[in-house]
């Protein structure tokens, strides 16, 4: 896959002020998103809840569409900001010392810094996302096809040991043709329906009760959206574009949300323009 300095995000003012204020990237689940196909696969109704994703472009050139079905031409921005935004994590003394050096070793690997997601929020959760680990790519391009095996995958399948398991990974980034016009790029995250402790301590009810979601005989119990908090070094180089048609008062919004939480950024001014 080649390397992206900068991607690009169209959004409300509303969406913009949580973001700044926040200082987060919200990821949304498959079940939540505005093509109702992507949270299908062949063979089971909860694996679409078990992927979160948040959804940028790569297109240097602005979108009349996107601007009119992501952001609105009087009332929205498009952000910039450099690929891989988000804040690393360490995973601290106080969680080491709940584990064994093998268990740490055989669950997480040699290295603890840069960790992708914070360790602490998934010690006692009925879930973990496997992009934690820094080794997993959070970024992917989405691919646009037609063909149904890829957009409506079969995921689960039969281990050696009589357990069941569920590839995800062809999930949530295939789209159909029709939306390629958005040159989608988009960070995922895919939640595993075991917590991290279980992993750990070999929990067999934990794997079980994974088995259970797999086969849709009870519910992933995964939260509909997630915050990853942008770097800092991310959110100073921030840019933004004003809408196309925004109004004198959406601009003063815009303005004020910059002074107060962004004061430095700078806010072009859009190159297109609608009557």
């Amino acid at each position: 896959m080649e390397a992206l300095a900068v991607l690009h995000h169209y959004a409300s003012l509303d969406t913009l002020a949580l973001i700044l204020h926040n200082r987060t990237i919200r990821f949304s689940r498959l079940d939540k998103v505005d093509d109702p196909q992507e949270q299908r696969s062949a063979d089971s109704q909860n694996l679409g809840k078990m992927k979160l994703v948040s959804c940028w472009t790569s297109s240097d050139e602005e979108s009349i569409p996107m601007w009119r079905e992501y952001a609105g031409a009087e009332c929205g921005v498009r952000i910039q900001m450099k690929s891989h935004p988000f804040k690393r994590y360490s995973v601290s003394t106080e969680s080491l010392s709940k584990l064994s050096s093998d268990a740490v070793l055989n669950a997480l690997g040699s290295k603890f810094d840069g960790l992708q997601l914070p360790l602490e929020d998934f010690w006692d959760k009925k879930f973990h996302f496997k992009e934690m680990a820094r080794s997993v790519e959070m970024l992917h391009e989405v691919q646009y096809t037609n063909d149904k095996s890829l957009l409506f995958p079969k995921l689960i399948r039969n281990c050696e040991n009589g357990w069941i398991e569920a590839d995800l990974n062809t999930l949530g980034i295939h789209k159909a043709t029709a939306w390629s016009y958005q040159n989608e790029w988009r960070y995922v995250l895919t939640a595993v329906p075991v917590g991290i402790a279980s992993v750990i301590k070999g929990d067999v009810e934990a794997v079980k009760r994974a088995t259970e979601v797999i086969l849709d005989r009870c519910d992933p119990e995964i939260p509909s959206f997630y915050d990853l908090i942008i770097s800092d070094e991310a959110f100073s180089s921030m840019k933004i574009v004003a809408s196309p048609k925004m109004t004198p008062g959406n601009r003063i919004i815009l303005d004020a949300l910059v002074q107060k939480y962004a004061p430095g950024i700078d806010v072009a001014e859009s190159s297109i323009e609608l009557s």
